[in-house]
């Protein structure tokens, strides 16, 4: 059994004190505490296993033995920013780049997804000097200000709903839940055809949409995802 400084609800009345609301916990009502985790698994204080199906950061398992040994590593001899030459930056960024088209040869390497796709708006809005984008209803892009708003998981739930007259909302093609389902003949082709109304729509309003943001696999809906990419 894994130990732990404090018992379960001496952490959550220390969470209360001093971790602001707006962080929220999963299962608020009864949330899980977790104090370790190897491989696809997390372990709460009691040693219960559980299958981790919602971090989105440990792509290889937590605690792999080789990411372990590599940031040690790292870390026991430098830990710094990327202003100062070093040959691992570039050496990996040379790795990276060999794997994708020609084409795609520089690299910006960001902290986290808030960071990566706010640097993504701003270099659309640099090249094409348009800021109108379309988004997935029910997305989630990142926490900062410039995600939020084009984020209708988040935006929706602002007190007076209010987001951008250039975020242009596309419905979420789930055909599970969404406008489109399964006995329709061809969902991929009927939610790809809303994207492109919402486009001529803008178009008719003197606005240049500039940016698709498609989240290519969401763990909320199911995509017909592949017709419907290559349509839009």
């Amino acid at each position: 059994m894994a130990t732990q400084t404090f018992s379960k609800n001496s952490t959550i009345e220390l969470r209360k004190k001093h971790i602001g609301p707006s962080c929220k916990v999963f299962f608020s009502h009864d949330p899980i505490k977790i104090v370790r985790a190897k491989g696809q698994y997390m372990y709460d204080e009691r040693g219960e296993k559980y299958l981790d199906c919602i971090n989105n950061v440990a792509h290889v398992g937590h605690s792999h033995p080789d990411v372990v040994k590599a940031g040690s590593k790292q870390m026991e001899l430098l830990n710094t920013n990327s202003r100062f030459l070093h040959d691992n930056l570039v050496q990996y960024a040379q790795r990276l780049v060999a794997t994708l088209p020609d084409k795609l040869s520089v690299c910006y390497f960001v902290n986290s997804g808030s960071e990566a796709n706010d640097l993504a708006l701003r270099l659309a809005w640099q090249y094409t000097g348009h800021k109108d984008i379309i988004t997935l209803d029910n997305a989630y892009h990142g926490h900062v200000s410039s995600l939020i708003s084009i984020s209708p998981y988040k935006f929706h739930q602002q007190k007076d709903d209010e987001n951008n007259d250039f975020v242009h909302v596309a419905p979420s093609p789930d055909i599970y839940r969404g406008k489109y389902r399964e006995d329709h003949l061809d969902p991929a082709t009927a939610y790809a055809d809303d994207v492109k109304d919402i486009i001529e729509l803008a178009d008719r309003k003197g606005h240049k949409v500039n940016y698709f943001f498609h989240i290519s696999l969401s763990p909320n809906v199911n995509f017909p995802y592949r017709k419907h990419k290559r349509s839009v």
